[in-house]
């Protein structure tokens, strides 16, 4: 009988160690890491307490309601701009395509521009008829009430941050799904989608002069940059706003 050779003993014991580290690793159950390297798999998204503690790290300020967008370039689109049709000024931002940097038209998405809980959605909206909106336009000549400049902000969709600051968005074509009126929304969720409601043009039943409006209101009776002039809301605004 053939003497078996010492390497050979060697050899054989590598070989079951082999094995037995293969069968080890591969009946574990993979990682988070592993799963979300593996070919064709998505990686977990985060559980909403990351996305809170993600959200309290971030810098404090304002994201622009569309993506990429920057502050108006003219003075007619900012808050405090006159509104000869109504006797009043405007209580907001205009977003409208061609004064901002990034495309505004209808359809667009706008995101929360911070973290907060809706307080109003207007997921039942329906537009004025011709003759009623002649009428209200009418009423407003010489002076909007409340109830009518709500009117004139058409689709509207109302988050509230922690420190209690209202973002109003208006003129929208439609609520993003799963936005309604108790949710939180985080920074950066699409809220809305920019359109024309409460326009002629969105009465009339066109898409054309869309157009996002952005109101901040730090209190109930005071909107961002209430009795500042256009230059005044630029400064402040550039504190305001940080990104994206």
């Amino acid at each position: 009988m053939r003497a078996i050779k010492p390497g050979w003993y060697v050899l054989a014991a590598v070989t079951l160690y082999a094995v037995v580290v293969s069968v080890v690793l591969f009946s574990r159950p993979a990682t988070r890491v592993e799963a979300a390297a593996s070919p064709g798999a998505q990686a977990p998204s985060a559980p909403p307490e990351d996305r809170a503690a993600a959200a309290a790290m971030e810098p404090a300020g304002l994201w622009f309601p569309l993506p990429g967008a920057r502050l108006p370039r003219s003075d007619t689109n900012l808050p405090g701009a006159p509104r000869p049709y109504r006797a009043g000024v405007s209580q907001g931002f205009d977003f409208v395509d061609g004064d901002v940097d990034v495309p505004v038209v209808y359809g667009v998405a706008a995101i929360a521009a911070a973290a907060g809980q809706v307080i109003r959605a207007d997921t039942t909206y329906v537009e004025l008829s011709e003759a009623a909106w002649a009428r209200l336009l009418d009423d407003v000549a010489d002076g909007a009430t409340e109830q009518e400049l709500d009117q004139l902000r058409g689709r509207q969709v109302w988050v509230q941050t922690a420190d209690g600051t209202v973002l109003r968005y208006g003129h929208l074509s439609r609520i993003a799904s799963g936005v309604s009126v108790g949710r939180t929304v985080y920074r950066g969720q699409v809220v809305g989608y920019v359109g024309n409601s409460g326009t002629d043009a969105g009465v009339a039943g066109g898409r054309d002069r869309a157009r996002l409006r952005f109101e901040v209101w730090p209190s109930d009776d005071e909107f961002f940059g209430q009795g500042l002039t256009a230059e005044e809301v630029r400064l402040q605004a550039a504190s305001l706003f940080v990104g994206p």
